[in-house]
């Protein structure tokens, strides 16, 4: 079974079949982060921390960008997430860690969307350094360093550290859809 027929087969439980290929890929990709990192999530500590995931297509207005609900997407459009994690707890949640997928050939982080700014990036989902990250080639016999096309990332990971109890933090990051190929 293909991950496509998979998302498919989640949204018909959902009752949401009417939608066409990208908003497939888009409800997916919401389901599956909500999947990955569950609707709650632990710190080290063990206090519970809530999860919310929200997308946004960035339109111009005025020349200006701004952010509107959707539910919908198609190639060429930028999708901001907003994942937001909340203590529910009576302690603070010690060392939370939050991790937003990209999925391969269908969606592409923008370089430089990330919020907080501060964050990790990796092509495998094991190994993370700071964005943007480098790998070592040999080009001509020689070894040199060169910088990872931000499009080949499959995971973000913020550290944020402490969440008071009764606190919120969120994250976000953009992305572009892309065509199948």
């Amino acid at each position: 079974m293909t991950f496509s027929r998979y998302v498919t087969d989640l949204l018909d439980l959902f009752r949401l079949r009417h939608l066409d290929r990208f908003d497939v890929l888009l409800a997916g990709f919401t389901l599956w982060t909500l999947l990955a990192a569950g609707t709650s999530a632990f710190a080290a500590n063990g206090e519970q921390v809530d999860v919310a995931m929200q997308a946004f297509r960035v339109v111009n207005v005025a020349g200006k960008p701004s952010l509107q609900p959707t539910e919908h997407a198609r190639p060429g459009d930028t999708i901001e997430y907003r994942v937001s994690y909340r203590n529910t707890g009576s302690a603070p949640a010690r060392q939370v860690a939050a991790t937003l997928p990209v999925p391969a050939g269908s969606m592409a982080y923008l370089p430089d969307s990330a919020s907080p700014q501060r964050v990790e990036a990796s092509l495998d989902g094991k190994s993370y350094a700071p964005a943007p990250l480098t790998r070592s080639v040999v080009r001509d016999g020689r070894k040199v360093v060169e910088t990872v096309p931000a499009a080949e990332y499959r995971f973000l990971r913020w550290t944020l550290g402490d969440i008071p109890a009764g606190q919120t933090l969120t994250v976000s990051a953009r992305m572009r859809v892309i065509a199948d190929e």
